[in-house]
């Protein structure tokens, strides 16, 4: 159960014209206070469910017995009300949303953005305000309750737009005098406002975590015949994505990796990382050879680059095919783009440089990429990284090539997925525990399976 916080009681006074000065006085701090207090509720929650219930809360018992919240939805609108004597109660139904310029109701409160204070008979008829302002069900059961009853609807403004309306009811004997109005008023804009804020950040959480979930590596394919494992830590652990990534693609028998790292970090990065491999794949629809497919990658990333911030479409890549055997043999054709040399670790615990190399992608208008053999056989592997293995920084000075091979023949036959994790493991432990990585880190080792 949500907890709140009371407020300052707000209870309505006599007509002006009925109080002495102090009292006068006295009136206007407890209005203060309230103002003051509320709109500190209001402002303890970005989370629009919870913000909806504090402005509730705010409003009910302190300013009226029962209190509703017209808010538009993706389908049409939703009504949320509560009752005084059922604070914690909180009543929602699903509406059409009211026309704009509806003659009376809600959709008169939307066009004109003003207030209207009604009164509610004690009969069995149900007025017509009610009926244009309170859906049947529950919530109107919960109104007419409190019948006799004065009804105001206020609109919901902020950013210059009317969106919603919060309705409150009092019960005879405690009708809404003008200032006690002006009170509703003033709540009803730091309401608006508040519902509004919360609104927005939770479109642009949205927004962002789509984007993220489009930036994040991909999930691997299956591959029956070809074992992979692969591990990646952006350096900004709260966005979950950064300039390294890696993608798995083809059929079985001859299946394409690549494997790169963007110029930066973060969003930004993260974004050339999409952009990377959605221009990979797209390409290798017509050619798959690992050089092309570089080519390809280095053509449109200088075709896209700001002139102002040459260095902002930079990136490294591996791009690799691999052909499988039954026998769990492979033939790899790997080309590089200015990317740390692979390493391929042998069944014996050898472990060998990979001589590959060539122009980073980006830098130039047309660039030449080569292609190198290589054989790998049954319970051979091949190691891919980003700079951030080689580069990781500890007590030691830097991880380096020569620690990361020593760590590799060490789990030589022990599959790729092993592999990977060791890797990372070994370099989140080097460069600190508990310590944010320098860098965004991508390992990606794969070899063959016996079919």
């Amino acid at each position: 159960m949500l907890m709140f916080e009371q407020p300052v009681r707000y209870v309505a006074q006599p007509p002006l014209g009925q109080l002495d000065d102090s009292t006068l006085l006295a009136t206007a701090r407890e209005r203060a206070a309230y103002l003051a207090d509320a709109s500190k509720q209001l402002a303890g929650s970005l989370n629009p469910d919870r913000t909806l219930r504090r402005a509730l809360h705010v409003t009910v018992p302190a300013v009226a017995d029962w209190a509703q919240i017209l808010l538009p939805t993706r389908t049409g609108v939703r009504y949320t009300a509560v009752r005084a004597d059922e604070p914690d109660r909180f009543v929602s139904e699903e509406g059409v949303r009211p026309p704009l310029g509806d003659i009376s109701g809600h959709g008169r409160i939307l066009t004109t953005g003003r207030h209207e204070l009604m009164h509610v008979l004690a009969d069995g008829h149900v007025p017509e305000i009610v009926a244009a302002t309170v859906p049947e069900g529950q919530l109107r059961d919960g109104l007419l309750g409190l019948r006799p009853a004065d009804l105001l609807v206020l609109p919901l403004t902020a950013r210059g737009t009317t969106f919603g309306t919060l309705t409150l009811a009092r019960r005879a004997g405690r009708g809404f005098e003008s200032e006690d109005v002006a009170v509703a008023v003033e709540i009803t804009g730091r309401i608006a406002i508040a519902l509004d804020t919360a609104r927005v950040y939770a479109e642009q959480a949205h927004v962002a975590e789509v984007l993220a979930a489009s930036l994040r590596a991909p999930e691997l394919p299956d591959t029956p015949d070809l074992a992979i494992g692969a591990r990646m830590r952006a350096a900004m652990h709260a966005a979950e994505i950064g300039g390294d990534f890696f993608d798995v693609f083809g059929e079985p028998g001859d299946w394409s990796v690549l494997l790169g790292d963007v110029a930066g970090k973060g969003a930004e990065a993260a974004i050339l990382t999409g952009q990377a491999r959605h221009t990979v794949r797209g390409a290798a629809y017509y050619d798959r050879r690992p050089a092309e497919l570089l080519r390809v990658l280095n053509a449109a990333l200088f075709a896209g680059a700001d002139r102002a911030q040459p260095a902002s479409r930079f990136l490294t890549a591996l791009s690799a095919r691999v052909t499988t055997s039954p026998d769990g043999s492979l033939s790899v054709r790997i080309a590089s783009a200015g990317h740390p040399r692979p390493l391929v670790i042998r069944t014996s615990g050898v472990v060998e440089e990979v001589p590959v190399k060539g122009l980073l992608c980006g830098a130039l208008r047309t660039a030449r990429y080569t292609e190198v053999e290589q054989e790998l056989a049954p319970g051979d592997m091949m190691l891919l990284f980003t700079d951030g293995v080689p580069d990781a920084i500890g007590s030691g000075g830097r991880f380096g090539l020569g620690r990361l091979s020593q760590l590799a023949a060490g789990y030589a036959g022990s599959g790729p997925h092993a592999l990977a994790e060791a890797v990372d493991i070994a370099v989140a432990e080097y460069s600190g525990a508990g310590l944010a990585p320098t860098d965004d880190v991508a390992v990606l080792a794969f070899g063959g399976v016996r079919q």
